[in-house]
């Protein structure tokens, strides 16, 4: 910085209003961090605050706490023009390779193609992150909200009083029961029912389906009705089939390799202790991975010991010819496109009254991971 009188907080502000002034930083563009300011300038964190707050104050930014400052306006023909730029927000509890990630990139996508930005938050599972997430959304001014609710809630506070404000949001993958929210996600019931359908013609008499605790998480709840429904159409007793909720490596804020042995041992003492078992509906994919690993272990060889089927599958699974685990995938891209136009109807008042759920069908994908006891042969 050049000597002078002048303050060094206010000599900051200087360059970067005339920056903003200059359209060097556009609307919606993010300014440099107080950390970046610092290295900038030799200044101090208090100094560098000093310069952005300066700014905040003047209304030609907004600073949204742990995202950054981001410009309000534009400057054209000598008047500042603020605007409300077309930003969504997004908010996932994760984004594996296995499910979200493709959703986030086909989200990205679409809002490129349509002229939009979005910022995006993870609430790794919690509910007071994603309650804090959406605050920070709101105090962006976004146009609207994408969120993929956090496991194990009927419903969130923030988001029913959202709904009930009619500001535009669209849930993804997990619809809260009882709220007349709209959704885009997969029609879960159908896509269950089918595996499960499967598994019966494959001649399987008995039946385990693994998963995290289901209770409150809608989209795993669809997954059993739809399990039960196939049970009911094909005249067969609930003697068929147990349960295992008691998977917990699937959920964000549990993955790690301590839950993952916990959850192997669990599976390995509960195949034991069942020996009539010949076939696993893992509800997610994680849980097919700690089974296959607990039936290793205990010498199942699978498929001709145990079966496994599963929802959805990396894509890196998909270099092979065939995919380890036959499974049910969901249209993660065509979820994305489909959230982000709905949001944009609602934030433009072109859906009206209407409560817009949207339930996209799976694609039954064969693997090498189940056994057709009709016939003795192995399906690949």
């Amino acid at each position: 910085m050049n000597e002078s009188t002048t303050p060094l907080y206010l000599q900051i502000y200087k360059r970067l209003r005339d920056d903003i002034l200059a359209n060097k930083y556009s609307a919606g563009k993010r300014l440099p961090t107080e950390k970046e300011i610092c290295q900038t300038y030799y200044v101090s964190r208090i100094t560098a605050k000093k310069a952005l707050n300066q700014l905040a104050e003047e209304n030609l930014i907004v600073r949204i706490k742990g995202k950054g400052s981001f410009v309000l306006g534009t400057y054209n023909q000598g008047t500042w023009v603020t605007e409300r730029q077309k930003v969504l927000g997004l908010i996932m509890p994760d984004f594996e390779d296995t499910y979200g990630r493709e959703i986030f990139f086909s989200i990205e996508k679409q809002c490129r193609k349509v002229g939009v930005q979005f910022i995006f938050s993870c609430s790794e599972g919690v509910q007071h992150l994603e309650a804090q997430a959406l605050d920070d959304m709101l105090d962006f001014d976004v146009l609207g909200i994408l969120i993929m609710p956090v496991h194990g809630v009927y419903y969130s506070t923030k988001i029913l009083k959202l709904v009930l404000d009619g500001f535009p949001i669209v849930l993804i993958d997990r619809d809260l029961r009882g709220i007349p929210s709209h959704f885009v996600g997969t029609d879960n019931v159908a896509a269950a029912e089918v595996a499960t359908d499967y598994l019966i013609q494959m001649g399987h008499k008995k039946i385990c389906v693994y998963s995290p605790p289901y209770d409150k998480t809608s989209s795993l709840e669809d997954r059993i009705n739809g399990i039960q429904q196939s049970i009911q159409k094909n005249n067969l007793g609930m003697g068929t089939f147990c349960f295992f909720s008691q998977l917990l490596y699937s959920l964000p804020q549990n993955r790690n390799h301590e839950t993952f042995v916990k959850d192997k041992e669990a599976v390995k003492l509960h195949l034991a202790e069942n020996p009539d078992i010949t076939a696993a509906f893992a509800l997610e994919y994680n849980s097919a991975v700690t089974i296959r690993a607990a039936a290793e272990e205990l010498g199942l060889g699978v498929p001709d010991a145990l079966s496994i089927i599963c929802f959805d599958s990396p894509l890196k699974d998909y270099l092979f010819c065939t995919p380890p685990f036959t499974h049910m995938r969901q249209k993660q891209e065509e979820i994305g496109e489909r959230a982000v136009d709905l949001v944009l109807s609602l934030a433009e008042g072109k859906t009206g009254n209407r409560i817009m759920k949207i339930n996209l069908p799976t694609v039954f994908v064969p693997g090498r991971s189940t056994y057709n006891i009709n016939d003795l042969s192995i399906f690949s």
